[in-house]
């Protein structure tokens, strides 16, 4: 494999690790849009998983970590890497459709999990409801990051296209 290879993902993992540790404010971070974004950067599914999960793993060891509900949010998020590869690539429409329905599975099993470690009696509902302004910033910047992620890979592939017909 060739040393470029390696380099690509770690450079871009570093990019989002500073950013959602030190730039981003609550709910806005790019870990949904990498997860889905993977596919256009390897091929290889251990990489598009692993990635957002380590990226996520070295944010909890910065930020803290918060108990059983990160299971939930780990397993959401192995779930949001292993369904981005049944998207459309090169269509920036199918990356904004799986960014929301990413932050769907992400609402629904996180907050699972919240419901089930919290400790003041809410009802599932209410749970989830809580969480309704939450996660649309989660989504707004899931969209977000996928439409710049989107556009340096298009910008990229279309420079690539350009010199080699120069």
């Amino acid at each position: 494999m060739k040393r470029y290879q390696v380099l690509k993902p770690l450079i871009f993992v570093l990019a989002c690790v500073i950013a959602a540790r030190f730039f981003l404010p609550a709910n806005w971070t790019p870990i949904l849009a990498l997860a889905l974004f993977m596919p256009y950067v390897t091929q290889k599914r251990s990489i598009q998983v692993l990635m957002p999960i380590g990226i996520l793993l070295i944010t909890d060891i910065f930020l803290g970590f918060y108990g059983q509900t990160m299971y939930f949010v780990y397993a959401s998020l192995v779930m949001i890497a292993l369904i981005s590869n049944y998207q459309s690539k090169g269509s920036l429409l199918s990356l904004i459709k799986y960014s929301v329905g990413s932050v769907i599975i992400w609402h629904i099993v996180v907050n699972f999990g919240v419901y089930l470690n919290g400790h003041d009696g809410s009802s599932l509902s209410q749970t989830y409801l809580l969480a309704i302004p939450f996660d649309l910033r989660l989504m707004a910047s899931t969209i977000v990051f996928s439409i710049v992620f989107y556009s340096a890979w298009a910008t990229k592939e279309y420079l690539e296209s350009y010199s080699k017909e120069a």
